[in-house]
């Protein structure tokens, strides 16, 4: 484990020790009063049964160890022993108290308060989330599948053996794993199980195999997307059951020639990904009977006027594309719409396709 791992479990362990100790300082006050009140009560009992009220010797306790001065509020003039009781309080409620103050002070600066309490807070996240994506491998390609991602508002959770690049993700509140992606209990614990989707960027084809094969044995349902580092993997990766695999010396390959042939596209789709305020993407939707799509023609869905977006293509069930489709195109269920807009108008869309 890496040395940010161990600094973070000494981290835990100190907040751990400090909370005991607070738990003692505070059975150590309650003490004190209890201690206190049952002297004064006893004192007044010796005088005359029934002499002072149990609560008010509990107040005389309290105003006596906090110092606040608030003067007598049982009557020590006649009673012996009263005013002792109180020096002897006094001292050993004063201790008390600062005590205690001291136990909660360190509480506070020993034991890295504020970033356990960040800590516990992804963690109840972690335990609650669901339809997450899972990306395994946070370098020099996971971490841009990490953005985009969170740019377009899906809950993620990355998984590596790098510790610091994973405190990096956890001040952005993104959620972590630290550990092996092969190992299925780093998965389980990653949420593989309620997840939507699984990205495998390892700088190993092996490893990338290892890491399909385990979320595919785990949840048949997800859909699995790949690095490959070699053309010859690729194959290899789809049959271990990846859904789809990407190569980037054939995708950087394709984006340099499109920097020659079509520069002016490659500049607006490089826009469109880069603009923060915008945030357009292309997205899909499938149709289901849920939704209030099927069997409406796309004049009549008026997709660019109830939700925002622009629709680029229509995939049929059997795979057949219809791009720039004409508006007499009658929607049915199964079909699935390549849209353009916003998140919120991508999010529009999925509701009135019902997916």
């Amino acid at each position: 484990m890496s040395n940010r791992s161990e600094s973070w479990n000494s981290s835990f362990d100190a907040y751990a020790a400090a909370r005991r100790r607070v738990a003692w300082a505070l059975v150590v006050l309650v003490l004190v009063v209890a201690v206190g009140a049952a002297g004064y009560w006893y004192i007044g009992w010796l005088q005359s049964p029934g002499l002072w009220r149990l609560r008010d010797c509990v107040y005389m306790t309290v105003i006596t160890i906090t110092t606040v001065g608030y003067g007598e509020i049982l009557d020590f003039q006649a009673i012996h022993g009263g005013r002792e009781w109180t020096q002897l309080l006094l001292v050993f409620g004063v201790a008390a108290d600062l005590y205690v103050v001291s136990t909660i002070t360190s509480f506070f600066v020993e034991s890295d308060f504020v970033n356990i309490r960040r800590w516990r807070k992804l963690e109840r996240r972690m335990h609650d989330i669901s339809n997450h994506y899972i990306v395994c491998g946070i370098g020099r390609t996971g971490i841009h599948v990490v953005n985009e991602l969170v740019a377009v508002g899906h809950d993620v959770v990355a998984v590596d053996g790098d510790e610091a690049v994973l405190e990096e993700l956890r001040e952005r509140g993104i959620l972590t794993v630290h550990g092996d992606a092969t190992d299925d209990d780093v998965l389980d614990r990653a949420g593989l199980r309620r997840a939507k989707g699984v990205v495998a960027t390892l700088d190993d084809d092996k490893t990338n195999m290892f890491v399909v094969v385990s979320a595919r044995q785990t949840n048949p349902k997800l859909r699995i997307v790949v690095k490959a580092l070699s053309p010859s993997a690729a194959e290899k990766l789809r049959r271990a059951g990846a859904d789809a695999v990407v190569t980037p010396n054939f995708i950087g390959g394709m984006r340099i020639a499109s920097e020659l042939l079509r520069p002016h596209v490659v500049r607006f789709l490089d826009e469109m990904l880069r603009d923060k305020d915008a945030r357009l993407r292309i997205e899909e939707a499938t149709i289901t009977a849920a939704g209030s799509l099927a069997d409406k023609t796309l004049r009549a869905a008026n997709l660019r006027e109830s939700a925002g977006v622009l629709v680029l293509a229509v995939r049929s069930a059997d795979g057949g594309v219809n791009y720039v489709p004409p508006s007499d195109l009658e929607l049915r269920v199964g079909q699935t719409l390549i849209a353009i807009g916003r998140p919120d108008e991508i999010a529009a869309l999925r509701r009135l396709a019902g997916a």
